[in-house]
């Protein structure tokens, strides 16, 4: 078994669950799927999507060219020996999204691809005539034709028992009756540099993709920075906010929906925006407009509490490495959300985002 524990003074922990997947692994037909499993792989955990991002519980997954894996990092009092055992229990208890699901995620992973492709310096094409390596990014009809069934199939054969689950922290986990893999599937390739390899290459398309931003005209105060914080912060971040369900989830038209405080020391202004192919460019912007002709019915209480309780832990984590946390110094006088948020109503917020988020306020940029 291949469990690694390292023991850690700082009330801190940390679970990564690693995979025998990757670039080099990808099959032929199958170019660019460990990447996209990658993707799917997450939704395995997706009921505890909105507790992981109210105790502050950082998580992410990567695909790398000999390794796909799966991390989290948070406060041990909240992050719990328990709670790290039940995501390793879904991670390995097989995969069951629906059909329609699957299909919205492929969308997904073929633009962060295309956007990979509109790069002006295109590394994976370089790797493809050099080494005939496509990448963990893979092969755009690869990844077009992956099935749900294929989904089911390569989950069974990959992903049921992980390569390494290793644990930084404080106190143990017993994994001791986890089903791990202790030798490679299939054998990684080992690509050699050639003068000219004859494969199929995307050529890197020019103007294909659009960024669609909503800049609010109006500028915030130091007063309502904090509760437009919040109310920002219950837009867009994590993968249980709403606008990245309705736009990423529901209708697969952005790798990431983001949005930005812009400070300007005494004030700020406020932006949220996506990137996406041209001819979604009109519904990117209903997606959005969905949102600010109505901004307080996507403002829940529950999501208020959220993202106020992940601040406090935000907080206590600030505590722990206060050596390398001088922002407050730095940027003391200036706009910011302080300890004001400790005063904040569920009211206040949606007050103050009834206020700035609305279509009146909002300038369409489209670049």
């Amino acid at each position: 078994m291949a469990y690694y524990y390292t023991k850690s003074s700082i009330k801190m922990a940390n679970l990564t669950i690693a995979y025998n997947m990757g670039g080099l692994f990808d099959q032929d037909g199958q170019k660019g799927i460990s990447h996209l499993m990658e993707h799917l792989v997450c939704k395995t955990f997706k009921d505890e999507y909105a507790e992981l991002q109210k105790y502050d519980i950082e998580f992410n997954a990567c695909t790398g060219d000999d390794m796909v894996k799966v991390y989290f990092n948070g406060m041990e009092k909240y992050f719990t020996a328990e709670w790290r055992r039940r995501l390793v229990n879904k991670l390995t208890g097989g995969i069951n999204i629906p059909e329609e699901e699957f299909e919205t995620e492929k969308k997904v992973v073929l633009q962060e691809y295309m956007d990979c492709f509109n790069e002006p310096a295109n590394a994976e094409n370089t790797m493809r005539k050099k080494f005939g390596y496509y990448g963990p990014i893979g092969k755009k009809e690869d990844i077009e034709n992956f099935t749900y069934q294929d989904m089911k199939d390569y989950y069974e054969k990959f992903m049921r028992k992980p390569a390494k689950i290793i644990e930084v922290g404080p106190s143990k986990t017993d994994f001791s009756d986890i089903p791990m893999v202790e030798e490679y599937q299939v054998q990684p390739a080992k690509p050699k540099y050639k003068k000219d390899w004859k494969l199929p290459l995307e050529t890197t398309p020019e103007n294909t993709k659009c960024d669609v931003d909503f800049l609010c005209k109006k500028s915030i105060s130091k007063a309502d920075y904090p509760a437009l914080t919040v109310a920002v912060n219950m837009l867009t971040m994590g993968l249980e906010s709403p606008m990245y369900k309705e736009i990423r989830e529901k209708r697969g038209l952005t790798y990431h929906v983001g949005s930005s405080m812009i400070p300007f020391m005494t004030y700020a202004y406020v932006s949220f925006g996506a990137t996406t192919d041209k001819e979604n460019e009109q519904e990117l912007k209903n997606a959005f407009q969905y949102f600010f002709d109505d901004i307080a019915k996507h403002l829940s209480k529950q999501r208020f509490e959220d993202i106020i309780c992940k601040i406090d832990v935000n907080r206590e984590k600030d505590k722990i490495f206060k050596y390398r946390n001088i922002g407050k110094i730095l940027n003391k006088g200036k706009i910011q959300i302080g300890n004001a948020y400790k005063k904040l109503t569920y009211e206040k917020v949606v007050e103050v985002a009834n206020k700035y988020l609305n279509m009146n306020n909002m300038e369409i940029i489209v670049e």
